[in-house]
């Protein structure tokens, strides 16, 4: 998983100031207000992700001892370490 992170992380580093470059000189030709069409994009993708982010689930991401209904981890397995 932190492999493929790593992965799209790199990807978006190399892209991002191409695809930045050509939205901003693009957006000078939109009439009107055309300079906000970068940032909506990218606002827009960025809040598309922040959705996702919710659906990300499985048993093995939380910690040992970690109670999804208190919220935090047992105090029995703190006591014991």
């Amino acid at each position: 998983m932190n492999g493929l992170a790593q992965t799209l992380s790199a990807a978006g580093r190399a892209t991002g100031p191409f695809i930045s470059g050509s939205l901003f000189s693009a957006a000078t030709h939109v009439d009107p207000k055309g300079e906000a069409l970068a940032f909506g994009i990218f606002g827009g993708i960025s809040f598309i992700g922040f959705l996702l982010s919710f659906g990300i689930r499985g048993e093995s991401l939380e910690a040992e001892g970690w109670d999804e209904e208190e919220g935090s981890e047992d105090q029995d397995t703190e006591a014991e370490e």
